[in-house]
């Protein structure tokens, strides 16, 4: 059986750092098996508004909170209905998690406004939802493809996951043939990974991470790596911005 070979890591933009604001962005990755000994991949990546002073704290509780939900209902991951409505309540268990967080801090939970990407990959079903910007990218053994793809003249009009607008902001999408190579990402990195002017990835960039993910000698080093490349000048030359990026590869079992 193959097995999944991942890197993920989470970066302040330089722009923070400046302005000595913390990284607004989170992401959370766990692997789980149902009872029948089936495997599932769960991402969820989450970009704090940049004017919401606790954003940061609202991303980490929202990524929390979807795969929590996530883990409780994995028994509904096997088929496409009932892993959409899996995934629909995830993000309601998200909201409901940045809710509770600002009412134990006593603020408004706008203060923790944040945008969530969530990703349920299982041996050949897989399940996507997006509220705001960011960028999820898989390749089906054919070429890379976009799950959702968000104009470039709207990327300054992001939505944020709020309970109230979920029915409006919700964007769900699935597949039902093995995804042989992921990658899941805040809007900090899309302006390098995304072709805007061909509404596609750039597949220079993200077979060369796909590669590394996959051929790396030392697994363990993979999200220390990935880090250092998020922080390099050749990154922070073309975006200021926080920077999450999940990638992760179907690789034989004995390579893991």
């Amino acid at each position: 059986m193959d097995a999944w070979r991942i890197a993920s890591a989470s970066s302040v933009g330089t722009s923070h750092v400046a302005d000595e604001r913390p990284c607004q962005d989170a992401h959370l990755v766990d692997l789980v098996e149902d009872a029948d000994g089936n495997q599932f991949l769960l991402v969820a990546v989450a970009d704090g508004a940049g004017s919401a002073r606790l954003s940061h704290i609202g991303s980490l509780a929202a990524c929390t909170g979807a795969v929590l939900a996530l883990k409780r209902d994995i028994a509904a991951l096997t088929t496409a209905d009932s892993a959409v409505d899996a995934i629909r309540r995830s993000f309601e268990a998200a909201c409901s998690e940045v809710e509770d967080a600002a009412e134990r801090m006593g603020v408004s939970s706008r203060e923790m406004a944040a945008t969530l990407l969530l990703a349920v990959v299982g041996p050949a079903l897989s399940v996507y939802g997006q509220v705001g910007d960011g960028a999820v990218v898989i390749d089906n053994g054919r070429d890379l493809q976009l799950v959702h793809w968000q104009e470039q003249e709207a990327l300054n009009l992001t939505d944020f996951i709020v309970v109230d607008s979920l029915n409006a902001s919700l964007k769900i999408n699935h597949f039902t043939e093995p995804v042989l190579r992921f990658a899941c990402m805040t809007d900090g990195l899309t302006p390098l990974a995304l072709d805007y002017r061909e509404k596609r990835p750039h597949e220079p960039m993200l077979n060369r991470l796909f590669s590394a993910c996959a051929d790396a000698p030392d697994p363990a080093s993979l999200n220390e790596d990935l880090r250092r490349f998020l922080d390099s000048a050749q990154v922070n030359e073309r975006t200021d911005d926080d920077k999450t990026l999940v990638v992760a590869v179907r690789v034989p079992d004995h390579d893991t």
